[in-house]
């Protein structure tokens, strides 16, 4: 999807646990997110399909889900069959490219050529140390994603660790350089000054162009997004 196309900045936090319902009934509950560090894009959601499924947990794509956020509670177009039918995803295990394939089929989506792609949830993000030439920036505690887009957009870093009294700043996923996911480490190039000098992260809602345009700037960083054209 275009990044043009704005949709809103929810956290993966906040979609944990979310209820989602389909044409005849509920479905279950949202547990985890599974993307990509290419594009940064969540390709599937894990949903506990609790208790009509017995707690299964099955892969769907969130191109389904017709709605953002809503009290805690979102819709797909799909009957209960379709889902039960749908690839299962073991708690403990990765997802393999063949589950993957079959999820994109089973839904009847075409399977792109970088469907083999490693796939991440979002625990292997959270508490992940971020440095810059060694020197520590923040720890992780949650990420920040665009819902029209469905591509993650930021990472929502503590600072406490090294600045008393400092606050939760947003960082942006495509400026990490490198990801060791063994050792929870993100790298990328970025002082303590530059964070300090940081817009403060207040909640999800304060987040508009006119803050991410700040944040952005701030940092010397390319926006994502394409400013629509002036009207004439």
């Amino acid at each position: 999807m275009d990044a043009s196309c704005a949709g809103r900045l929810n956290s993966l936090s906040l979609l944990q646990r979310c209820k989602v319902t389909g044409n005849d009934g509920d479905i279950g509950h949202v547990r985890l997110a599974l993307f990509d560090t290419t594009d940064w894009r969540i390709h599937f959601l894990v949903l506990e399909a609790s208790p009509w499924l017995f707690g299964r947990w099955v892969l769907i794509l969130p191109s389904l889900l017709l709605q953002p956020i809503e009290r805690g509670s979102m819709h797909m177009d799909v009957s209960r069959r379709t889902v039960r039918m749908s690839p299962t995803l073991h708690p403990l295990q990765g997802i393999s490219a063949q589950q993957a394939h079959a999820a994109r089929m089973h839904y009847g989506m075409e399977t792109p050529v970088a469907a083999d792609l490693p796939l991440l949830i979002e625990t292997a993000l959270l508490d992940c140390e971020l440095t810059s030439g060694g020197v520590g920036i923040g720890r992780v505690v949650d990420l920040i994603y665009d819902d029209a887009a469905w591509t993650l957009r930021y990472l929502l870093v503590d600072t406490s660790a090294w600045w008393p009294g400092g606050h939760r700043v947003l960082i942006g996923v495509r400026w990490i350089e490198a990801i060791d996911i063994v050792a929870k480490q993100l790298c990328l190039s970025m002082d303590r000054a530059s964070v300090r000098a940081s817009p403060p992260f207040q909640d999800i809602a304060s987040i508009d162009r006119d803050y991410e345009s700040l944040l952005h700037r701030g940092h010397g960083r390319d926006r994502y997004w394409v400013e629509p054209p002036l009207a004439a």
